[in-house]
This record gives structure tokens, C-alpha cells and sequence, in this order.
């Protein structure tokens, strides 16, 4: 039942990111989101069916987690691309927040903005 519970949370967070990438038009991980949203539908009816009949269950997960293995070294470059964005904008705001930290040391009686 936890699987259940979490894949469907997964389900319901991976489909509001579509959406959210298709509203913005954004390039980036709508794939990705799509995917996840597929694999983690599949995950919640296969722990319902392996509640059912655990040995279909476990054939079929044996089955399902195959076929992520496959999407996910197929999304590897995809995945890459994305670390590599949101690494370069969190050394981006930091580089931003420690010039404001300097620029206040230097200038200590600058009034606030």
C-alpha cells in the first residue's frame, strides 16, 4: 500500500509539471515528466494487481522495472542536461549573493534597498 501510496503521489506531481512545461512552453524535461508520469501510473495499477494476485503482480513488476531501466539510461543525457542547468543557476545566485554580501561590507553605511 505504500507503493501505491507513493507512486500515485508521484503520478499527480509529475502530471502538474507537464502541464506547468506545457503552459510555459519550456523545452526542457517535458519529456522527462511525461515519462514519469507513464512509469509511475503503471507502478500504482501493478501494486494494486500484485494486491489482487501476487504472482501476476510480480511478473508484471519484474516486467515494469525493466522497461524503466530502459527509459532511464535512454533519459540519461536528458537527466545530465538538467543537473547541469540547475547546478549553473544555484552557482549563479550564489555568486550574485556573496557580491551583494561584499558590496555591503564595503559600503556598511549604504542604506538598504
Amino acid at each position: 500500500m505504500a507503493v501505491l501510496l507513493v507512486a500515485l503521489f508521484t503520478y499527480a506531481a509529475a502530471s502538474v509539471a507537464e502541464v506547468t512545461l506545457l503552459a510555459r512552453e519550456s523545452p526542457y524535461c517535458t519529456p522527462l515528466a511525461g515519462n514519469l508520469r507513464l512509469f509511475a501510473g503503471a507502478l500504482a495499477a501493478i501494486s494494486l494487481l500484485a494486491i489482487l494476485d501476487p504472482i501476476l503482480g510480480f511478473i508484471t513488476s519484474a516486467v515494469w522495472a525493466c522497461l524503466f531501466m530502459a527509459v532511464a539510461y535512454e533519459s540519461r543525457t536528458e537527466l545530465g542536461n538538467i543537473l547541469g542547468l540547475v547546478t549553473r543557476k544555484f552557482i549563479d545566485i550564489f555568486t550574485r549573493l556573496a557580491a551583494s554580501v561584499r558590496t555591503r561590507e564595503e559600503h556598511p553605511n549604504q542604506p538598504r534597498v
